[in-house]
């Protein structure tokens, strides 16, 4: 909710994304809708946002705490029919910590008093149940879906970015603002906080389920096609980059079929969902690693052909990777885009646990691609 008051920082490893054998720009999404991130003024301000949670983050503790209560809000959204990424905005949020800001706001949805009453909680000097991850959770979910569904029948647009805007700003003021500004979040001028929450959400998102995609520092656009010879520091935006950004239509497609209908009004909806299949190629780690550093090469050997787009590995033969430590696996970048090959143990668990990071160890690489 709206939140004067800083809000606890993301704690993220950020990377920077293997350029070396890109074919085309990183996919970004929330909730189904598609990030422009091949506009520029998006993209440098999306790397800005995540290049400002370094300094401030502490990755361990916020991985810790967000494990620990992911499975909770997983549990109500899916209830509730709302998309799985909202389980990133407590993140950005309270950071998964009960807090209570100077203006009001509480627990790790930071509900205000008088809204977590009108959703029927408790709230006392001596019971506050915006503390409770379960009411609180379901009670936050309502909001969402109230919102989402509020912006459909008053503004004829299905947005979840919308929706997690109108979170932090209120109803309200979105409102308010796509009077005067039309219905794209990315085009809109808010308020500092309201302006950079959605993208806040997304780094988080990003960085959280692929950070095998990333490595430790940023020095270019990670959503560039290409790798540039001069280094870019800080974004500089050209009246043209304006002109396009003013002018930018976003496509939006739903979640997986998500819609909170369940706890508000029924509505109709076509849902077309991007189609991929998915499977899964046998693989084994092949050499020693015994002092393994951040940024080191790590080889895998596939047991059967291995074709993604237009890369062809015949079995047998060696594919190689960087890899990274997060929370004591190894995510192992093996350069292929858009969540295309992503690494996992035996187990089916992402990465590999650092102690078994051993010549022969069995590994698993789930393939993505088009049905087309």
């Amino acid at each position: 909710m709206k939140n004067n008051t800083p809000k606890y920082p993301i704690l993220i490893c950020l990377c920077f994304i293997l350029s070396t054998s890109m074919s085309s720009a990183h996919e970004i999404t929330f909730c189904g809708e598609a990030i422009p991130v091949d506009n520029n003024f998006v993209a440098e301000k999306l790397m800005n946002v995540i290049r400002k949670q370094v300094p401030n983050v502490n990755l361990p503790q916020l991985r810790k705490r967000a494990v620990a209560n992911f499975p909770v809000v997983e549990y109500y959204l899916k209830k509730t029919n709302l998309p799985e990424d909202f389980k990133y905005l407590p993140i950005v949020e309270s950071g998964f910590q009960n807090n209570t800001s100077t203006a009001g706001a509480a627990g790790f949805w930071q509900l205000m008093p008088e809204t977590a009453r009108e959703l029927g909680l408790t709230v006392t000097d001596e019971t506050d149940e915006r503390n409770d991850i379960h009411k609180s959770t379901l009670a936050a979910c309502k909001v969402l879906a109230n919102y989402y569904m509020s912006i459909r029948r008053n503004h004829n647009i299905s947005s979840w970015v919308l929706t997690a805007a109108a979170y932090n700003f209120g109803i309200g003021s979105i409102y308010k603002s796509m009077k005067k500004q039309g219905k794209d979040y990315f085009s809109m001028q808010l308020n500092p906080e309201t302006a950079v929450y959605v993208y806040k959400i997304i780094a988080v998102k990003e960085l959280f389920e692929y950070p095998e995609l990333y490595l430790k520092n940023f020095s270019y656009n990670v959503f560039a096609t290409f790798k540039p010879s001069v280094v870019i520091k800080e974004p500089e935006v050209t009246a043209t980059d304006e002109a396009a950004f003013a002018d930018m239509e976003v496509t939006v497609k739903e979640d997986d079929g998500a819609h909170p209908e369940s706890i508000t009004d029924k509505v109709t909806t076509t849902v077309q969902p991007t189609a991929k299949k998915t499977k899964l190629i046998a693989a084994n780690i092949k050499g020693k690693y015994n002092n393994f550093t951040d940024g080191s090469v790590i080889s895998i050997q596939i047991h059967e052909n291995l074709q993604v787009r237009n890369r062809f590995t015949r079995a047998g033969n060696i594919i190689k990777g960087i890899g990274w430590i997060i929370d004591d696996r190894v995510f192992i970048d093996l350069g292929y885009t858009d969540h295309d090959v992503i690494l996992y143990d035996s187990n089916s668990k992402q990465g590999n646990p650092l102690d078994e990071l051993k010549n022969k160890e069995p590994l698993l690489l789930k393939v993505q691609y088009s049905e087309d």
